[in-house]
């Protein structure tokens, strides 16, 4: 399934036309009130030094010190094998974008983690664009240098089932890869084992599978909880879902059973990007069957993990899907994707302030 989509629902109910023009006027109130008590602090989102290669359904990955964007295809089709990072500046921006060690095997809707001084690129879709697109279980890791480049991208153990669309989230050391698409779409999820030298030896399939088949959805982790957002629905009546779903991660690793949460987002949508920050989780941009998205929704996480009702914070400066995230402490980055009218490398990042808000200092 390629990003770009042309198909529009002619089934849209008056409800969620309502929370379209809802999105729509919390947007206007963030544009129009962008001054915080905090003095210089500003809500919203600010553009930060462009990556070179525009390209969507990319995946990123921090180390705390530099971002990367890895994979993804260009405005041409065409997938991009290379990989760009850029040093995170004291102030939250990015320096210049330089080019460094690229993928062995160029793919869309991969994943991208950092763990123990390696990036991992899983999953994703090879061959031919389109419904022939050919999801893989192909895991590479490259190690971090000093100066911020990478070595050598090497080959790990496969995981037991090729993903398109997948998430990945870490957990203690832990790898686990969380629904895509392998010919149909999936609810399992896998763990990683790694040994002493950080090698991953192979993949344990969890016991318990996600409620909600999902793929090109999103995922997050705070604490030893998981959640599931969104995503695209196995059904010709309806492409997205508006639910999330949590989980816990055990001390042992393994995953309780799913369970879907009360509140639901005010805009249902799939190639979205999530992320979990000091007890809040927020769903940025993506899709909504009918268009590409600004609007950006968080929710309080209760100290039992679960998540308080979604309202809208500070919306993104371009409407984008298919993009990746970085997040390192306090600070965002959201990178590339599709706009409305062309692939994408613009960069965008926000800080967290009080009581969930998103902003910056100018």
């Amino acid at each position: 399934m390629t990003e770009q989509i042309t198909r529009i629902s002619r089934g849209v109910t008056g409800a969620v036309v309502a929370l379209i023009i809802g999105a729509g006027a919390a947007g206007w109130l963030y544009r129009t009130s962008t001054a915080d008590n905090q003095g210089t602090w500003t809500l919203g989102w600010r553009f930060v030094n462009s990556f070179s290669t525009p390209r969507r359904a990319l995946a990123a990955a921090t180390d705390g010190r530099h971002v990367y964007v890895i994979g993804g295809v260009d405005e041409h089709g065409a997938y991009v094998r290379t990989v760009e990072y850029a040093e995170i500046e004291n102030d939250g921006s990015l320096g210049r974008w330089r080019p460094t060690t690229a993928l062995r095997t160029g793919r869309i809707y991969l994943a991208a983690a950092y763990l123990n001084g390696y990036v991992y690129a899983l999953g994703g879709g090879t061959g031919r664009l389109g419904s022939d697109n050919t999801p893989t279980a192909l895991v590479e890791r490259a190690r971090v240098h000093a100066d911020g480049g990478l070595g050598p991208w090497r080959r790990q153990a496969y995981m037991t089932t090729p993903r398109r669309g997948l998430k990945v989230i870490v957990n203690r050391d832990h790898l686990y890869a969380i629904g895509g698409y392998n010919g149909t779409f999936l609810r399992s999820v896998e763990r990683a084992d790694l040994d002493t030298a950080g090698n991953i030896t192979g993949w344990t399939l969890e016991d318990e599978q996600s409620v909600l088949e999902r793929y090109i959805h999103s995922a997050a982790t705070w604490r030893n909880h998981v959640y599931l957002l969104g995503g695209h629905v196995h059904s010709p009546l309806k492409m997205d879902y508006g639910d999330v779903e949590s989980a816990v991660i055990r001390p042992d690793g393994h995953i309780t059973p799913w369970e879907i949460e009360r509140s639901m987002l005010q805009v249902p949508r799939f190639v979205a990007s999530a992320f979990a920050m000091d007890g809040y989780l927020y769903m940025v941009g993506g899709h909504n069957e009918t268009r590409r998205l600004r609007s950006v929704e968080f929710a309080k996480i209760r100290h039992n993990g679960h998540v308080d009702a979604w309202r809208y914070a500070a919306p993104l400066g371009l409407e984008r899907s298919a993009t990746a995230l970085a997040v390192t402490g306090n600070t965002v980055y959201v990178l590339g994707g599709m706009g409305n009218d062309r692939v994408l490398n613009e960069v965008e990042m926000t800080t967290q302030g009080e009581d969930g808000r998103l902003g910056y200092s100018p």
